[in-house]
């Protein structure tokens, strides 16, 4: 038997290795194609926020997609660049630790930030569904 909330975390890092790996095929096959890495990024940005959305919403949260919660995600993992700017920032230039640690940590940092936010974006239109509150 998985521990509780065990499930929820292991169902959050297997979608974002899928994602992960979307980003990477977009990105090569841009590349192929020619294409400029803007294009590719935001091909990929749109392609990973809706599976991403959807497959949590089915899997990692067990709830029905809602045109909020996917407003809500996608807001959220917008801010994953400024966000990731920022940590390096900090920790490379500020703090002045060594690349190699300051890019892995903000990357397990932002998985944090990543699944509260999913979790947030996704799960509120359950939570007021469950209260009879209606979404806005």
């Amino acid at each position: 038997m998985i521990a509780p909330g065990l499930g929820q975390k292991l169902h959050y890092a297997i979608i974002a290795a899928l994602c992960a790996a979307l980003h990477f095929a977009v990105m090569m096959a841009g590349d192929a194609l020619g294409c400029h890495f803007a294009v590719s990024v935001t091909i990929s940005f749109a392609a990973c926020v809706i599976v991403g959305f959807l497959l949590h919403c089915r899997f990692t949260f067990a709830v029905a997609p809602q045109p909020n919660g996917l407003l809500r995600y996608t807001a959220a993992m917008a801010l994953n660049y400024p966000l990731t700017l920022w940590i390096i920032w900090v920790l490379h230039e500020a703090l002045g630790l060594a690349m190699l640690i300051a890019a892995p940590a903000s990357t397990l940092l932002l998985t944090v930030y990543n699944f509260l936010s999913s979790r947030w974006a996704v799960s509120l239109g359950l939570a007021r569904q469950m209260k009879g509150t209606p979404e806005p």
